[in-house]
């Protein structure tokens, strides 16, 4: 067969191969809401761009795509070999019949014989050069849609040459081809529908134990860990998992509320002999050493009550109104008591009458450990307090927190300065307290210092 016919047939498969993916194309397209028809549906929109589902449907339907090209090409070159052997077998008893006659005969009559015949003889000079086979050689070519021609040389030089027009083999070309496309496009849309089905098969599980992981429902008595798949593995290894999580907040729930229950008692027999000391002491030389153990019994009383809230749920929390400002005031005495003797200026510019949300326990916990832990770093200046309805902020003149420390300012034992005191738990105990009551807690540099400011819930 000729080049040309070859490239017309390509050209013909190409053409029928992207009728049959355009569908697909469009399918892919249209979930991912690139179709400006679709509208961008909310369907489509649910659908990840590479969600697993999409990946293994588009792999099946790829290697669908890519079979059904390989076959189209195995059966074009089979067609095109078994068309060749059919021309060949029917025009080479013609050729050695005129090639014979040549030889014994005039020219008018092997003329006459190939109009009998219904073919056209040529020979010698007659012959186009680009059908000049090779000396000894003979060769088939397709010159027209329905003509043919068979060349042949001979080991004298002689060439010769018959052209012959087969009917209805283009009929049938067109035939086989379309009934070769239908059959292409049925398997295609098959095999979508099948990829479909099997990507969903597939992907239902995984979608269901990520929405039960997700609602945080209970795996252990579900259907997903009875699965003998992977699907059952990954789900009991969830199980597994969430048990030794649930066992260890039990745990440490129990650790925290069982020391700061066990602690009161002490605590409180050890405050109730502080103050019977007071009352008794005649020794004023003693009085700073007491007044050190009382203050040093209330911090482990704070402490302990912080734990225990610190333990409990959020949900656990008892939440009320109640007067910010007279928190933050009752907080002037100990900022006052450690500053005593600084050159260091407290400011305080609180909002009358503050009512908020909340737990003020954990409140004060969080204003607290600011306000604590600006003392500790500001040598000389200013601290300023301002409260308002959004939340409140404290100002230092304290030297700029490094940018490596404020990556990790929040994590617990995380220190500015090692020559400071201070067990690095303040910022971090800052933080859990804003979590439970929904609060936001950031800090920023300003040119003269540093500035930690607390958003209430809803700001």
């Amino acid at each position: 067969m000729s080049i040309r016919w070859l490239r017309t047939r390509l050209k013909n498969l190409g053409i029928g191969l992207f009728a049959c993916v355009s569908p697909l194309l469009c399918l892919v397209r249209a979930k991912e809401g690139r179709l400006p028809l679709i509208g961008r549906l909310p369907a489509f929109r649910e659908q990840a761009r590479h969600s697993m589902r999409t990946r293994i449907a588009l792999s099946l339907a790829g290697l669908s795509l890519a079979c059904f090209f390989v076959l189209s090409l195995c059966g074009l070159v089979a067609y095109n070999f078994t068309i060749s052997h059919i021309v060949r077998w029917h025009m080479e008893p013609i050729l050695h019949m005129l090639i014979a006659a040549s030889k014994d005969g005039e020219s008018a009559r092997i003329h006459a014989l190939a109009s009998d015949l219904r073919v056209l003889w040529y020979t010698g000079r007659d012959i186009p050069d680009e059908f000049r086979p090779d000396i000894g050689r003979e060769e088939l070519s397709r010159i027209e849609d329905e003509r043919y021609v068979l060349v042949r040389s001979d080991v004298d030089g002689n060439v010769y040459a018959v052209v012959v027009e087969v009917r209805d083999l283009d009929d049938i070309e067109e035939a086989m081809f379309t009934a070769a496309m239908a059959c292409g496009a049925a398997s295609l849309l098959a095999s979508l529908l099948l990829s479909w089905w099997l990507s969903r098969r597939l992907v239902t599980p995984l979608v269901q134990l990520t929405d039960r992981v997700r609602d945080d429902s209970s795996l252990e008595d579900s259907a997903l860990c009875a699965r003998k798949d992977e699907v059952g593995r990954l789900a009991r290894a969830f199980v597994s998992r969430e048990q030794s999580l649930k066992a260890f907040l039990v745990r440490e729930q129990l650790f925290t509320g069982d020391v700061s229950h066990e602690l009161r008692t002490p605590l409180t027999v050890m405050q109730g002999c502080t103050e019977i000391l007071e009352l008794r002491l005649k020794d004023k030389s003693l009085e700073p050493v007491l007044s050190r153990m009382q203050k040093t019994l209330a911090t482990m009383t704070d402490t302990v009550a912080t734990m225990l809230l610190l333990a409990r749920k959020p949900e656990q929390l008892e939440q009320h109104v109640f007067d910010m400002s007279a928190l933050a005031r009752n907080e002037e005495e100990f900022v006052l008591d450690l500053l005593k003797d600084r050159p260091i200026v407290y400011e305080a510019h609180l909002q009358d009458h503050l009512m908020i949300r909340g737990n003020p326990d954990l409140a004060a916990l969080v204003l607290h450990n600011i306000l604590d832990n600006a003392c500790r770093y500001t040598s000389t200046g200013s601290i300023v307090l301002t409260l308002d309805a959004k939340g409140f902020s404290v100002r230092d003149t304290a030297p700029h927190i490094d940018e490596a420390v404020r990556e990790k300012m929040f994590e617990r034992g995380m220190r500015g300065n090692s020559k400071t005191p201070g067990s690095g738990l303040g910022l971090s105990l800052v933080q859990r307290g804003c979590e439970r009551m929904g609060w936001q807690v950031s800090h920023t540099l300003w040119e003269r210092g540093n500035e930690f400011r607390v958003l209430f819930a809803g700001f």
